[in-house]
């Protein structure tokens, strides 16, 4: 099996020969997937990530929700954590992260218990059909996901990426933590409950 690092600079290398309109439309394609779907129904609150270049986009995905009127949470970096805050719309306010990422502005509603329970989609850069998932190597989702599991949040948590990101096994430690299914612009994967 590939290591964390060589599994990694593979997909990055991949995803930079991908031409940026597939990023929006695999994007667009995953909303409908999702959409048509009863989890999509079953949930009133969403937690996105806001998408890079090298994502599939998920502004679609968050126009939705927004159109749905469903409450929409994105992430800001705070410390070693992830702080979900609710955007009303895209129109921010936004600041840029540590990292350069755009990120919504601090007197922007941090998530509660109220806000559960919720469906969660999740970045990453390799996932497997078992739900394994590979960051890209902070950790920032893996401690927000054991969080919830502390606190008994009730969430559903899917990883959507880009179909060349599905692997066949993804390389994992003690500390990462598995998402319940897989969406990209052709698939929806529910996979059987497993939060460890």
């Amino acid at each position: 099996m590939l290591t964390k690092e060589t599994l990694r600079e593979r997909i990055k290398k991949l995803l930079k020969s991908i031409p940026a309109q597939e990023f929006l439309s695999h994007g667009e394609r995953a909303a409908a997937l999702l959409r048509s779907s009863p989890l999509w129904a079953e949930y009133k609150t969403i937690f996105l990530f806001l998408s890079m270049k090298s994502e599939i986009d998920t502004r679609p995905l968050i126009e939705a929700a927004l159109q749905e009127e469903k409450k929409v949470f994105v992430p800001r970096v705070q410390a070693k954590g992830l702080v979900f805050c609710h955007i009303p719309s895209l129109l921010g306010p936004w600041q840029k992260g540590p990292f350069g990422i755009r990120e919504p502005g601090e007197n922007l509603e941090p998530a509660g218990a109220r806000d559960f329970p919720a469906l969660i989609l999740a970045p990453g850069l390799a996932f497997d059909r078992e739900g394994r998932r590979l960051g890209r190597g902070g950790g920032y989702y893996d401690r927000f996901l054991t969080e919830l599991d502390r606190e008994g949040r009730e969430y559903s948590a899917l990883g959507l990426c880009m179909d060349v990101q599905i692997v066949d096994e993804v390389p994992v430690g003690k500390t990462d933590k598995k998402v319940n299914g897989l969406l990209t612009g052709k698939l929806f994967l529910p996979i059987k409950e497993n939060k460890k």
